[in-house]
């Protein structure tokens, strides 16, 4: 059996279509920003313990076909290791890298969104479909009258 809307209920479920059409649009049109610098691979030279005042590893990593060396925010690598780090501007020996894990990115990438994207409408699709549920059970069932056989 079709579930039967009054035109304002067409209205309210074409309103929710279009601001999720909406949603879409915006999140597929956001623009991304990037990190200042870029994201390279340093391998571990000089490992620290994590115990003094210094617990800065030492790492070496290529950027645009030179290596250079830099001190790690982090502690407790062992040598020969390979992290992720950010390598900003102006970089010296002296400068602390940032690991990659660690760096507070305000990105979000286009998967991030529309994921959570879809979990909204999932949420909205759940609730519509308890809502439904529960509008069928205030329902009242029609009646069965018996048959009369017979005078």
């Amino acid at each position: 059996m079709a579930l039967r809307l009054n035109p304002v209920r067409w209205a309210l479920v074409l309103l929710v279509v279009g601001l999720a059409a909406v949603a879409v649009v915006v999140a597929l049109s956001w623009p991304e920003s990037t990190a200042e610098g870029a994201l390279t691979e340093a391998t571990v030279t000089t490992p620290a313990p994590c115990s003094g005042p210094e617990a800065f590893d030492q790492v070496a990593y290529d950027l645009n076909g030179t290596r250079h060396e830099a001190k790690l925010d982090g502690c407790g690598h062992s040598e020969n290791e390979i992290v992720r780090v950010l390598v900003k501007a102006n970089t010296t020996a002296d400068t602390l890298l940032q690991s990659a894990s660690t760096v507070s990115d305000n990105t979000i990438p286009l998967a991030g969104r529309l994921s959570g994207m879809l979990v909204c409408l999932s949420g909205l699709a759940g609730a519509l479909y308890a809502y439904l549920l529960t509008r069928r059970g205030t329902t009242p069932l029609p009646t069965l009258i018996p048959n009369k056989v017979g005078p």
